[in-house]
Order: structure tokens, then sequence, then C-alpha cells
């Protein structure tokens, strides 16, 4: 804390005034840590727009891999069971197909281009494999009550949708190359196991 300390003009002189001058100056607060606290740092905001990007793109993959795990199998007693049995699952696996293609397609662009690229790689499977169980069902449900050849090309076609999947089951894999998407990874929730 500075004091101000009585002094006579004469022992004060021009010097004395200069000396004055530079204590008063020494007391003054600096309003630099004010202003740098008060503002965040950019680095803090790229962070936060990191992890809530690599929240989006792990979630829309985990709520994949957790509808897939609940898919049934298809049974039955008779072909015409098998055949429904099928579809049914056919629909399961086409609708969590569907969301996971929704949620990748909403995410925004990803701050960093490897962000982008595995958004892409992603992208691409999800909606290969969506696009082939969607025609496996269709000509699944078309075929006859008893037409077993559908229900052997249903079957090849979750068997085909299922291999472009396998592929895109690890957002956090597909980003190790970006040491910002990384790090984030590290934080977002839905990239927990």
């Amino acid at each position: 804390m500075c004091a101000a300390h009585k002094t006579t003009a004469g022992i004060l002189g021009a010097a004395g005034i200069a000396l004055a001058a530079t204590v008063l100056a020494g007391c003054a607060p600096d309003p630099a840590p004010a202003a740098a606290q008060a503002s965040p740092s950019p680095s803090l905001t790229e962070s936060a727009v990191a992890v809530a990007w690599m929240n989006g793109f792990c979630g829309a993959v985990k709520d994949f891999i957790e509808g897939n795990n609940k898919m049934t199998s298809a049974t039955g007693e008779t072909v015409a069971a098998i055949k429904k049995s099928t579809s049914d699952q056919l629909g399961h696996y086409a609708t969590i197909l569907n969301k996971t293609v929704d949620g990748l397609g909403a995410l925004p662009a990803a701050p960093v281009p490897a962000g982008e690229t595995a958004k892409k790689d992603f992208l691409g499977k999800y909606t290969s494999a969506r696009d082939k169980i969607v025609k496996a069902k269709a000509d699944l449900d078309a075929a006859g009550r008893n037409d077993t050849a559908a229900q052997a090309r249903a079957v090849e076609g979750l068997i085909s949708a299922q291999k472009d999947t396998h592929g895109a089951l690890d957002p956090v894999a597909a980003i190790l190359g970006a040491p910002e998407l990384k790090t984030a990874a590290a934080t977002a929730e839905r990239c927990r196991p």
C-alpha cells in the first residue's frame, strides 16, 4: 500500500517531484492481469469445441453399438416364421444404422481435418451398411412366403452390412493422428467405454 508523505517544496525540488511521481506510479494497480482473467483463452474455447465434437462423434457410434447389442437373432419353426423374424431383425438393424447416419451427418465441421476425414469415412461405411440392409429387407419382404432363397439373400445382405460397420466401431482409433482430438476424446463422456 502506498502512503503519501508531506514534504516541503524546498526539499522536494525537481528531482523530488520526479521521484514522487515514480513512487505514485508504482502504486497504481496493474490492469493487465484483470483483463487477462476476464477473457477466456482461445485454447480453452478450441478445447471445448473439440470435446463437444468428439462427444458427438463417439456418441453416434456408441448408440449404434448399444442398439446392435440389443438385436435378437432370427428364430422360428417354419420358413414363414423365420422370414418374419429375419425381417424384424433387418428392420431393427436399419433403424439403428439410420440413427447413426443421422447422428454423424448432423455433426458440425470437425475442428481439425483429421476429424473431418474420420467422420467422412465412418459416414460412408454406415451409409453403405444401411443401404444394404434396407435393400435386403425390401427384397425379403417382397419375396414369397416360403422363398428360402430370399431368406439366404437377406442373410447375405446382413453379413455384408455388418462387414461395413466392423470397420467403424472405434471412433477414438480413427482420430489418434490428431493430438487435439485425442486429448478431447480423453475427456469426452461419450468416448468412454
